[in-house]
């Protein structure tokens, strides 16, 4: 109870500081409460604008004014806030010092300078300010990763070769074809009689290597058409890289053999094997440290996600978003 009154108080403290600012257009708004510890929707954004600056790969589209995107963000920061309290009751915080350190060392990776770099975040909606915070919360979350998820980890030579047994066949190099191909595209909005056309060419052309024209022949009578797209040498593929019913006749052909018409949903395709680099197997010695460092991470992360889950059990949470 007192708790909950202490967190009305803060509450009503930074609403009133708010109210207080008589030229502020756009009042900010409290999302979340971790215990007695208050998110915004500013802190909010914040957090989401590093998060994409970070790993703008898998986050870079997401929009920080939408609705769902905005719950993923603050879940993130639930997560970092909890973080954050545990390593301030084992005395392991971050130092500015420590803080410094890192963002010198951001700057110089990347080869810029005080003013590059704050019109670098400037241009991402960041102050140097609110990164050197989210920076700070990372260099936490790691530490804390680092203090009481990974040093109690432990991988056993039998769990190394049970994942060595299990996964044996995704350890060996992938078989690859290096290919030729003439191609007629005939993709799915082309009228019928269009692509009857195009059938009809590929089909001649599968013809004249029927009756023993040399497929570079072909490629070079071929090579100014502008209904054929003929690549003497498309280069190195693994099954995973090409389209399905190019990949099961690719690798069904021996070196130097030539395929029979391919239809995809892009066209026509005739293809030629040009090369052939067999599958290569590795010793389970030469996967050792591999495998352990797999069976290290996915433990880690599930021991982190296990701590999280029972921190959240145990804290005080008011989502209000």
């Amino acid at each position: 109870m007192a708790g909950h009154l202490k967190r009305v108080s803060m509450i009503l403290i930074v609403l009133f500081a708010f109210c207080a600012s008589a030229q502020a257009r756009i009042v900010d708004r409290i999302v979340a409460t971790v215990n007695d510890q208050i998110i915004t929707l500013s802190d909010l954004k914040r957090e989401a604008k590093v998060i994409k600056l970070e790993h703008p790969e898998k986050f870079g589209k997401l929009d920080i004014n939408d609705p769902q995107a905005q719950k993923f963000f603050l879940q993130q920061m639930i997560s970092t806030i909890l973080i954050e309290n545990a390593l301030k009751k084992i005395g392991r915080g971050i130092t500015d010092r420590e803080v410094d350190a890192a963002y010198n060392s951001i700057k110089k990776r990347n080869k810029m300078t005080d003013a590059q770099f704050a019109k670098f975040l400037k241009a991402k909606g960041l102050s140097v300010k609110e990164y050197r915070k989210a920076l700070q919360e990372r260099l936490e979350r790691i530490r804390f990763f680092n203090f009481a998820i990974k040093s109690h980890i432990t991988i056993t030579d039998d769990q190394v070769k049970a994942y060595y047994e299990k996964h044996k066949s995704e350890f060996a190099g992938g078989e690859k074809v290096r290919i030729a191909q003439i191609f007629v595209p005939a993709p799915p909005d082309l009228p019928k009689d269009k692509r009857l056309q195009r059938q009809n060419l590929i089909m001649r052309i599968e013809a004249e290597l029927y009756k023993g024209k040399p497929f570079s022949a072909i490629l070079k009578e071929y090579s100014n058409s502008p209904l054929v797209q003929a690549s003497e040498d498309l280069g190195w593929f693994q099954r995973k890289d090409l389209m399905k019913p190019i990949a099961e006749a690719a690798f069904k052909l021996k070196k130097g053999g030539v395929s029979d018409v391919i239809e995809t949903k892009s066209g026509f395709h005739i293809i030629k094997v040009l090369d052939i680099e067999v599958a290569k197997k590795h010793d389970f010695k030469d996967l050792k440290d591999r495998i352990e460092k797999i069976l290290y991470q996915q433990e880690s992360e599930k021991r982190l996600d296990e701590w999280l889950k029972k921190a959240r059990e145990n804290a005080d949470i008011e989502i209000m978003l």
